[in-house]
């Protein structure tokens, strides 16, 4: 029997249609065009920034997403790319048409300037990540927040009665709010939309961090405030009307449960500001009558202590952060140390 033909081809205005059905198929779930507008064609580029395989009745048959995004690495201003929605279909795996694709594309990346290709590592991918170039760094794990443990605990023992008990809820929460917030006069308020201020605490955030993505008014605009169906909530920290940190989370309800994932927050150099919008998230969850609040934070990070700090504990399961350095003059040792960078869940797309 002969193997199915393929090649690549650029992205054509129109791919979307096959290319949703085709993530929905390998993911499980769906996912609308305008969602893939929003997230693979929502920011600009200074190259094409999707892979396209198809077969040969020219039907897409394979993707690599890559998010354009400006960052500063190692201090200095470049352009990094996010890989995302990696697929391909069930008939042409096992063929080459990831090795292949993916090679072209990273390519015309690396000749147009693009300084690394970041994402969270997929163990599915083998030899093939490695052969790619792809580097493994350290670990963003899962951190929670029980607010409602009577709920859980009647879950996981199978005694509906034990929800009932909010008094042991009530002791939980009460234990952590003794901390002191030590919040240092500082405010939180819900934004409604990406404000001019969020381009003033990225400006004075900057110089505290090594390596991230540009957290200016267009990355929070597009990221929280334009997917088509996110629904993310932004807050803004002040202290003496001047603007120092935000958060984003969004809440979530399925199977008749509430759940907050917290997606970002981003107030470095200000650890009041930092405890202040973590504990602002909590309280704001309990609002919601949420179970629990869920987040990726780099152990021993300032915003995982802080977190600790605010009765956030070790949840399983983790990524692994993981780039191919298009620029191969960029010392991987550096990267490797997690001090050096600011990182959340809400830069990639598992939060």
């Amino acid at each position: 029997m002969n193997a199915p033909t393929w090649h690549v081809r650029p992205y054509r205005l129109g791919d979307e249609r096959a290319l949703v059905a085709l993530w929905a198929e390998a993911f499980n779930r769906p996912m609308t065009e305008a969602h893939w507008r929003w997230k693979v064609k929502g920011r600009p580029t200074p190259v094409e920034n999707v892979g396209i395989a198809v077969a040969a009745d020219d039907r897409p048959i394979f993707q690599f997403v890559g998010i354009p995004c400006p960052a500063v690495v190692l201090g200095a201003p470049r352009t990094v790319m996010v890989g995302a929605d990696v697929v391909t279909a069930r008939e042409f795996r096992r063929r080459g048409v990831f090795t292949t694709a993916a090679h072209r594309l990273f390519d015309s990346w690396r000749e147009a300037g693009i300084a690394l290709v970041l994402g969270l590592a997929n163990d599915r991918w083998g030899s093939r990540a490695e052969a790619l170039g792809y580097e493994r760094y350290f670990e963003l794990r899962w951190r929670i927040r029980f607010l409602r443990p009577e709920r859980i605990l009647a879950r996981k023992a199978h005694l509906p009665a034990l929800a009932r008990l909010r008094g042991l809820g009530n002791l939980w929460n009460r234990a952590w709010d003794l901390v002191p917030p030590g919040a240092g006069g500082i405010t939180v308020r819900p934004l409604v939309s990406a404000a001019p201020d969020i381009d003033t605490i990225w400006e004075r955030g900057a110089r505290h961090v090594a390596t991230s993505l540009v957290r200016d008014r267009p990355w929070v605009e597009w990221r929280y405030c334009n997917p088509p169906d996110g629904d993310y909530r932004l807050t803004l920290a002040e202290r003496a009307g001047s603007p120092v940190g935000y958060a984003a989370c969004r809440v979530v309800q399925m199977d008749g449960r509430t759940s907050v994932r917290l997606a970002e927050i981003f107030a470095p150099g200000d650890p009041m500001a930092l405890r202040a919008l973590v504990r602002d998230v909590v309280t704001r969850a309990a609002v919601e009558d949420a179970d629990v609040v869920v987040t990726l934070a780099v152990p021993g990070s300032h915003m995982d202590r802080e977190l600790r700090r605010a009765g956030f504990l070790f949840c399983p399961g983790a990524y692994r952060l993981e780039a191919i350095r298009l620029d191969p003059t960029i010392p991987p040792a550096l990267l490797r140390d997690p001090r050096g960078w600011w990182l959340a869940g809400g830069d990639f797309d598992v939060v």
